[in-house]
């Protein structure tokens, strides 16, 4: 049954195991995953099926069996032989394992670790898996040592001031650390090393369930679905189960509990005998008889037994209803006497003397709880009776072995033990008591026979036989324990139990022990235990104080003890919050504890204030309790007390004698005040000081006691105000001289507490404030209530706040520095309590205070802490102004839109005065950098003090450095902070000094070291499973540290400034950094950030970046990318492994060659040369692998890692072709893709329900469409395309669907939401919360507003949640995950049209590839006709579709598409063109250009389609919609009518402004749009539709006009625009009526009479003048005039030959160059000019043209030679240069001149197989041919 639970949890198969394919979870990743704070971890599937396993339950409760040794019938062995088998591991070595060596290892283990052989197999496993952690926190290395020299600029005798109390000097070269790594001996150490740490955190993880089991929750996190869970499977396990299914808890019995107890009291002695015994006796393989494996065994040996003695703890504490067995308790004390080792612990290292306070104290309250004081004393009061008879007080023995063990134990030095010898003494006076009652009881029995027998004269004569003891007098009543009382002589003397009282009270000052243990309890930095814990174990001291209060009163040493009882050294910063409240904590206990309230509580207040400080220190402690479910307010008893107190305790001044003695026949004496009593009273000289204020007199007739017989101190039945006499007397404090003050001046010591006791107050108020039901609750009512009450007695003009400033002031100002310090910290936390409800007040404080340094003078603080030594008092100081500075910055940033606006915080509120008024921006600016300026003081004098313990350290730098790093993201995380609206630019300047402070060239590097020196401290600290507090600050110190960095790193590469100098002292140091992601899980996200803002810092550097595998070193990169690589497995976290995937994707973009091929290939550079392996051979465990084989299962990961993987995928292809081959030979990773892409739902149907989801499927199919176009691209290039390119068309199904149109975005949303923002927060607007590119962005809900700052700042407002979360915060979110979709759809547009312009570029002839291309183009142009957004983005879009249509319909127009396609593709063409109102405009004419390119290629596409097929008969498009003749006709009627003519009239009109910004391609594109509309078929049954089109936009008039003003119009001397003009009249010129029309409007005279015609007439007119000018008045006659005479010609006939004729003979210059033009070369004459040497098409198309229109005239003048003038033009002479031309092919060839792109294309291109037979070359020779031989036939017959 358990085998296949071993394979698949405990021990998984090997083979994946050891090829590092399966991460084994253990026990240190299980600890670690239950003490997540987030509970993430404990959520992971893995772990709830780990806790599932019937194998692993067995281990908890049986806990002596996960490490148990092999028996001679367990199955262990063969178990073993059976995991090791060749049929499930390969069992030749190979480079990843040898399984012989894992065999021998997993023996040799077992043999000397005394556990079985599964155990030690995986033991074995685990240590393989974890070697790379092992190199990374292994020796450092002679390189590593150097580069952190060069990064601190030290030499080498300076290395060692870096970090305090850390050697660094590495003795060994990285290869020697290598090769000594590699040795087997090596290898075995880490092995034993891991079975220690294997045993430890096995036992940590047993706590920790047992945590879980008996409070409902893990140590440090709250209840969860999760733990739930894994609490009921485990009680499961121990057969416990709730009788009532829908009960969320379930109490545990006390029978099983005393059984656990039974059970874990039992595993002690092996505990013990463990550390007794030397390691060397215990182990065969003497190599690991070191001194360090000595005191890592004594290290786990003690830390299991601590975590076995805190699950005793909990269970005895769970069952204390019931007194334990006589033999637990027998065993258990027999143990405490050999615990005695525990005094020797402190003679050890610091790791195992560490471990000596956290097991004194387990031992002394475990003792407290067996002894179980509270039912003992229930139990001799009558209250309860004992439950069997096997209790331990029914025993006399064990009581005499409890009274021997704690007496020796005293007597032996255990002071930790005092405590339960205390506790002894009330059980053995109770037992005394008990005896002397009873006895009393049977000596008056026995007198009352005696008199009753005298009186009968009966004599006592014993009978004879045996005796009947029922009735015996002598055994009435007796208790078991008598024999106890009698054996140890307690019977009759009480004065030995009292002697017992005072030697523990007197000699082992018990009082102080219990203090000094509770210290240790506390829920501080300091704290040994989780904070529920360490209250039950408080709780067990405050039951002995209850105990012992009858033996020693109301004294100072047990009030002091009890004061640190409760509060476990809790201070004013260890307040818990709401979330942390605990239902057993020991406040709450307490104030629901009527005998703590009766004796200590009650006693202080009756002698308050005459005893100062015992009941302040009282009420503060208490006020600390958290609010629980049973009673939310228990702490505001306190706060009542103290608003409303019953008496006053004082002494009386001398010479007052106004009162009488009252009751005198009582005898208590009392007394009766005869006149008012004032408490204060002022000088006669300034009475009417106290007009307006309250002087706290104390009526006439007012009772009062003396308390004393001797003296005036009196106790008086006063009703007054606590808070508001405190606060009196503290104003009063500050002018002692104006009053007289009958209690006296307060000294700093009492000032120091009444300020403290305010601060707590108000403190507890703020933390208190929960969020109930989505709504902020406003904490400032609560406190302000406070600070109002401790203000009523004081004038009008004062209040508390301002007195405790007062007295801040007076404390600074003076002279001895160390003059008030307790004082002065408690006048801090004041000001960070009320901060919250009174920030404008404490910034208007701080802003005059001589705290900080200021224009005009230095900071006091400075001045105070400037000792080299910090004590106590001075680093209290310094801790707590740093965090009220870092309160500060939060209140800056918090309140940048509260300090603009005049929003209410609650509606409710009358007053409309803001807690702002009165604090500049100007204030909040000088505060901030004088805060900067001190926290890198402070960072920087961190290396140097000396603190009084290494922890103090850790803590001024956890709370330090997140000051400078707030100021760095507050600033630059959102809002352009350079704008003058930005709401963070009161930061600005101290965010400029600490960017000067460490990125300037002048900075140095003493500001860094404490930054350096923690990152390289980190690597070296032990693992622990105790001190959890300080293990936290441990980590927090670390994670703020790589925080700044990278934060320092990143901003300099958002504002493009140089930060060479720290990113070379961080890249010396990321060995280091490499490291930190060994030690602790929780560093990896932070130092891969760190390393990757490295990164593409360097690759942004000119010039060769800085190398990260050069600075990481060939070991340690190695090492470190084999962690890193396994990402989060086991748990499988998506947000851990993303963080790492994006990492590896920068590595790839940023040049980090060396770096990248590593990841790609699995081998570092070394690795490869010593395999002579190819650069490019792919390794099976290298990140490219990995990420092939993650994919191979794409739809079952995890949304967000695929993205991640797919951005690594196709970072690798962009930036590193070769591994394309690599990615086509895994088909599996292929196909995948494609399934995954042919599986994915609509978009449009996913983003209704699931948003987010939708963007993150369009994300993934937009990285898989560029994975398939590089794809296609890199297979063309070796002409293997066409094959998977066919595949890839079956499954286009989303992209045709999805992939142009963004229609995600939700305009009205965006619109409604910005509009109501900025209505609701005028001073402010919703471009305000967009983030910055500071850090990198995820799609959701963080997206592109910043809305967890946003929380922030916002909070104060109540329609930001809104009722029922529906506030604007749901808003913001919306907003994020609907622009994270409108991304993910533009990213998904870009990656569809490369790859369709890929697989077009593939598959040119596919008939569904150029169906599918129009139907692509049509959605594009249906996409951009739904109006979203004028974004830049949607703009640019709108454009990119555009093109993309544009480039698919030329890709198609070629080859013969169906006339319906392209006539529905017309149709969305058109809606969209016409939609344009202002095409010309500037922010539309860029799209609308490439929509006329696109109409142009899209019309010569219909007519195309069109020569194929019946134009009169209707075709169907894609949809089966039928498309007539009709309406293709009125659709081009239409383009003729909106672009052609009201476009051509448009354009001149823009072209005549002198700013214009068209240009001549418009006329050119409208040019050709009028042609193609003209060749499509039916157009010429138009025409006089046409011509009215033309009429209402006056067209004609407009070319003509243009062709006027074009001499004027010339760019240049460039009259192009004649050209334009005329080419536009020639198309028209084409149609019969329009020619006709043009002839009517005059077209002829104006050619002749316009300006350009002078030009035209000029003798250098050629295409080979020298200036443009000539060149295009040749266009102009060759292009334009001339064949627009032969369309008018051919018209109109003999109507208008005349007037040809006429124009014709107004050129003669042109019409004789025409045959000049032609002449042969080898003609006698020689040639004039150099240009009649080469032949041009358009020279040929002149004399081809005039040719016709000669031949014309010439039939035509005939019948009318009156009419028509003859035309000079030498025909006879041109046909012999054309035969000429003909016939000698060669020089014809030689002397043909392409004068365009397009002739230059025909020149290139070879001519048909017709023509080559026919002699020509190229297709542009043969169309001059074929031009040449149709004007020698035309000549010949004008000729004939």
């Amino acid at each position: 049954m358990a085998e296949p639970l071993v394979d698949q949890l405990y021990l998984p198969p090997l083979e994946p195991c050891l090829r590092g394919e399966t991460i084994i979870l253990s026990w240190k990743l299980v600890a670690s995953a239950l003490l997540d704070p987030s509970g993430h971890r404990q959520s992971s599937h893995v772990v709830l099926d780990f806790f599932k396993d019937p194998l692993i339950q067995s281990f908890f409760t049986s806990p002596s069996s996960a490490f148990e040794p092999s028996g001679d019938k367990s199955s262990h062995h063969a178990t073993f032989e059976k995991k090791t088998a060749a049929i499930h591991v390969t069992p030749t070595p190979n480079e990843k394992y040898d399984i012989n060596i894992i065999k021998k290892d997993a023996l040799w283990l077992s043999k000397n670790a005394r556990i079985n052989e599964v155990a030690a197999l995986r033991v074995v496993v685990i240590e393989h898996q974890s070697r790379p952690a092992s190199q990374l926190l292994g020796p450092i290395s002679n390189q590593d040592v150097a580069n952190l020299r060069a990064a601190a600029g030290a030499g080498n005798a300076q290395t060692s001031n870096i970090i305090p109390g850390l050697s660094l000097a590495g003795s060994f070269d990285a290869s020697e650390i290598q090769a000594d790594f590699d040795k087997p001996e090596s290898r075995r150490r880490r092995i034993f090393q891991t079975y220690l740490s294997e045993r430890r955190y096995y036992a940590a993880t047993n706590d920790y369930i047992f945590t879980l089991m008996l409070q409902d929750k893990f140590p440090t996190s709250p209840a969860t679905e999760a733990s739930n869970a894994i609490r009921r499977s485990l009680l499961n396990a121990y057969g416990i189960s709730s009788k009532q299914p829908q009960k969320s808890t379930v109490d545990i019995p006390t029978k099983t509990c005393h059984a656990l107890v039974t059970q874990y009291v039992s595993l002690l002695p092996d505990c013990i005998q463990r550390i007794r015994t030397p390691l060397e006796s215990l182990v065969e393989d003497k190599d690991l008889a070191s001194e360090d494996a000595q005191d890592l065994w004594m290290h786990m040996s003690l830390t299991e037994m601590l975590h076995r003695l805190t699950i005793l703890f909990q269970l005895l504490d769970r069952s204390s209803d019931s007194f334990v067995q006589d033999t637990t308790a027998r065993q258990w004390f027999s143990l405490v006497n050999d615990l005695a080792l525990l005094n020797q612990l402190e003679r050890f290292s610091s790791n195992i003397s560490d471990l000596a306070v956290p097991l004194q104290c387990l031992v002394s309250v475990i003792s407290l709880k067996m002894l179980n004081l509270p039912r003992m004393m229930a139990f001799f009061e009558g209250e309860i009776d004992l439950d069997t008879d096997n209790e331990y007080l029914a025993t006399s023995s064990v009581l005499e072995h409890i009274h021997e063990v704690l007496d020796a134990s005293v007597n032996s030095g255990s002071t930790y033990m005092a405590p339960v010898l205390f506790a002894w003494v009330p059980i053995v006076f109770a037992m005394f008591s008990s005896y002397q009652d009873r006895a009393e009881k049977r000596d008056a029995i026995q007198n009352q026979k005696a008199v009753e027998n005298y009186e009968s004269n009966t004599q006592m004569i014993p009978s004879s036989g045996r005796r009947n003891s029922a009735g015996s007098i002598t055994t009435i009543d007796k208790r078991r324990y008598d024999d106890f009382l009698i054996n140890k002589n307690l019977d009759r003397d009480p004065h030995k139990v009292e002697q017992l009282a005072r030697s523990v009270i007197d000699e082992v000052h018990v009082f102080d022990v219990i203090a000094l243990l509770s210290s240790h309890l506390g829920p501080t930095n300091r704290g040994i235990f989780p904070s529920s814990v360490g209250s039950r174990m408080r709780i067990a001291f405050l039951d002995l104080l209850k105990a012992t209060y009858p033996f020693v009163g109301y004294q100072a040493e047990p009030v002091t003890s009890l004061l640190s009882v409760l509060s476990g050294s809790r201070g004013y910063w260890d307040i818990p919050a709401l979330n942390e409240a605990s239902q057993d904590d020991i406040l709450a206990c307490a104030l629901n504890d009527q005998f703590i309230l009766e004796t200590y509580v009650q006693q202080a207040l009756d002698r308050f204030p005459y005893e100062f400080a015992p009941f302040l220190n009282l009420c503060r402690t208490l006020c600390c309790a958290p609010p629980t479910l049973s009673d939310s307010n228990s702490h505001e008893r306190i706060t009542k007390l103290l608003g409303k107190t019953p008496t006053l305790t004082f002494t009386l001044p001398d010479h007052f004698t106004q009162y009488y003695l009252a009751n005198e026949e009582e005898n208590a004496n009392s007394f009766q005040f005869a006149n008012d009593f004032p408490l204060f009273s002022p000088i006669s000289s300034r009475k009417r000081v106290a007009e307006d204020e309250e002087l706290f007199i104390i009526p006439a007739g007012t009772f009062g006691r003396f308390v004393v017989d001797e003296g005036k101190i009196v106790r008086v039945q006063y009703v007054h105000s606590a808070l508001a006499l405190l606060g009196k007397r503290l104003e009063t404090n500050l002018a002692a001289n104006r009053y007289d003050m009958a209690l006296g001046v307060l000294s700093l010591d009492d000032v120091a507490e009444v300020v403290s006791l305010l601060a707590t107050l108000v403190r507890s108020e703020v933390v208190k404030a929960p969020e109930s039901e989505g709504k902020s609750v406003d904490p400032s009512e609560a406190g302000l209530s406070i600070v109002a009450e401790a203000s009523r007695a004081m004038p009008r003009n004062k209040d508390i706040i301002s007195v405790v400033c007062d007295t801040m002031d007076a404390l600074l100002d003076a002279e001895q520095d160390s003059f008030g310090l307790e004082a002065l910290v408690s006048c801090v936390q004041f000001l960070h309590a009320i901060l919250p409800i009174c920030p404008g007040r404490v910034w208007s404080y701080m802003a005059k205070c001589t705290l900080l340094q200021s224009q005009s003078q230095g900071g006091r603080l400075s001045r105070i802490i400037s000792h080299l030594d910090l004590s106590g008092n001075q680093f209290d100081l310094l801790v707590s102004t740093i965090r009220l500075f870092s309160e500060l910055v939060d209140s800056a940033m918090t309140s940048s839109v509260r300090r603009k606006t005049n929003v209410k915080t609650n509606h409710r509120q009358r007053s409309t005065e803001s807690v702002w008024f009165g604090v500049s921006d100007k204030i909040v600016t000088q505060i901030t950098l004088a805060i900067s300026q001190v926290a890198v003081d402070f960072l920087e004098s961190s290396s140097t003090w000396r603190f009084e313990t290494g922890l103090d350290r850790m803590i001024l730098v956890r709370d330090v450095v997140p000051i400078l790093d707030k100021i760095i993201y507050y600033t630059f995380s959102m809002d352009d902070i350079s704008a003058k609206t930005a709401l963070m630019s009161v930061l600005q300047p101290a965010a400029k000094f600490v960017i000067d402070s460490f990125l300037s060239s002048s900075a140095g590097s003493l500001r860094v070291l404490p930054l350096l020196g923690t990152l390289v401290a980190v690597t070296h600290d032990l693992e622990s499973t105790i001190y959890a507090k300080r293990s936290q600050v441990f980590r927090d110190q670390t994670l703020a540290v790589l925080r700044f960095a990278t934060s320092l790193v990143r901003v300099a590469n958002y504002s493009d400034r140089s930060s060479s100098a720290l990113e070379h002292q961080l890249f010396r140091i990321t060995s280091y950094v490499a490291r930190l992601c060994a030690r602790d899980e929780k560093f990896k996200e932070c130092s891969i950030e760190l390393l990757e803002s490295l990164v593409v810092s360097a690759g942004k550097t000119i010039g060769e970046p800085p190398s990260l595998l050069g600075n990481l070193g060939p070991q340690t990169s190695r090492s470190f990318l084999q962690l890193v690589s396994t990402l989060d497995r086991p748990f499988n976290q998506a947000q851990q492994a993303n963080i790492i995937w994006r990492f590896f994707s920068t590595i790839v973009r940023n040049r980090q060659q060396w770096m990248a091929n590593c990841l790609l290939t699995g081998k570092t550079p070394r690795d490869a040369k010593a395999n002579n392996s190819k650069p490019s051979e792919v390794s099976s465990s290298s990140i490219l692998s990995s990420a092939l084989a993650r994919l191979g299962s794409l739809a079952k990961l995890d949304e967000s890692e695929a993205i991640s993987i797919l951005d690594f995928i196709t970072s690798t292809q962009n930036y590193w072709p070769w591994t394309i081959f690599t990615l086509q030979k895994d088909m599996n990773f292929l196909s995948e893709l494609r399934r995954f892409v042919r599986d994915l739902k609509s978009s449009s149907v996913t983003s209704r329900t699931k948003p987010l989801q939708a963007c993150k499927e369009a994300r993934i199919a937009a990285y898989i469409a560029e994975i398939f176009a590089m794809q296609l691209f890199h297979l063309r290039q070796i002409g293997q395309a066409g094959t998977f390119a066919k595949e890839l068309t079956q499954d286009l199904d989303y992209y045709l669907r999805d992939g142009v149109g963004v229609s995600g975005y939700n305009r009205g949303l965006h619109v409604n939401f910005t509009r109501n923002f900025d209505r609701q927060y005028p001073g402010c607007s919703l471009g305000n919360f967009k983030r910055t590119l500071l850090e990198p962005k995820s799609l959701g809900a963080e997206f592109y507003y910043a809305l967890s700052s946003a929380d922030k700042m916002l909070k104060f407002d109540p329609s930001w949640i809104g009722p029922r979360n529906t506030g604007f915060r749901s808003e913001m979110e919306m907003a994020n995950i609907n622009l994270s979709l409108v991304d993910a759809q533009v990213s998904l547009y870009h990656a569809w049209e490369f790859l369709l312009l890929e697989l077009s570029t593939c598959l040119p002839d596919s008939d569904t590839l150029k169906k599918q291309s129009l139907q692509v183009a049509q959605h594009c142009l249906e996409a951009n006709q739904e109006i979203q957004s004028h974004d830049q983005v949607f703009e640019r879009l709108a454009e990119s579709r555009v093109n993309l249509s544009l480039m698919l319909v030329q890709k198609v127009v070629h080859s013969s598409p169906s006339p319906g396609d392209v006539a529905q593709l017309l149709n969305s063409l058109w809606a969209t063109v016409s939609s344009y109102q202002e095409p010309y405009a500037s922010q539309n004419i860029s799209i609308y250009r490439t929509l006329l390119k696109l109409l142009y290629v899209t019309l010569r596409a219909l007519v195309r389609s069109y020569g194929h097929t019946d134009f009169n008969a209707s075709v169907r498009d894609s949809n089966g919609n039928s498309v007539s003749p009709a309406t293709v006709s009125q659709t081009v009627l239409g383009i003729l009518d909106t672009v052609v003519s009201k476009g051509f009239r448009t354009v001149v009109t823009f072209i005549h402004d002198s700013d214009t910004i068209v240009s001549t391609s418009d006329i050119l594109i409208i040019n050709a749009i009028l042609q193609a509309c003209l060749c499509v078929p039916g157009m010429d049954q138009s025409q006089t539709q046409i011509l009215n089109i033309l009429a209402s936009h006056n067209a004609i008039q407009t070319a003509i006009s243009l062709y006027s003003w074009a001499d004027k119009l010339a760019d240049k001397g460039d009259p192009i625009y004649g050209e334009l003009a005329l080419l536009f009249l020639l198309e028209l010129s084409a149609l019969p009526l329009v020619a006709e029309q043009l002839a009517c409007d005059g077209l002829l005279d104006h050619i002749t009479s316009a300006s350009l015609a002078t030009y035209l007439r000029r003798p250098n007119i050629s295409p080979f003048a020298d200036s443009v000018g000539p060149q295009r008045c040749y266009s102009i006659w060759a292009k334009g005039i001339v064949p627009i005479l032969l369309n008018m010609l051919s018209a109109l006939g003999a109507t208008i030959a005349p007037e040809v004729a006429y124009v014709l003979n107004q050129f003669t210059n042109l019409m004789q160059s025409s045959i000049d033009r032609f002449e042969a070369p080898d003609d006698s004459q020689r040639r004039g000019r150099r240009d009649m040497a080469f032949i041009t098409p358009l020279s040929v198309s002149e004399i081809h043209s005039l040719a016709l229109i000669t031949r014309v005239l010439g039939a035509l003048r005939t019948n009318n030679a009156r009419d028509i003038p003859a035309v000079e033009w030498d025909s006879t002479t041109l046909l012999e240069n054309v035969d000429w031309w003909i016939d000698h092919r060669k020089v014809l060839r030689t002397r043909l001149i392409a004068l365009g792109p397009r002739e230059a294309e025909w020149r290139s291109m070879p001519a048909s197989e017709a023509d080559k037979r026919r002699g020509s070359e190229t297709r542009l020779e043969a169309k001059v041919v074929d031009q040449l031989e149709f004007i020698r036939m035309v000549l010949n017959e004008g000729l004939d």
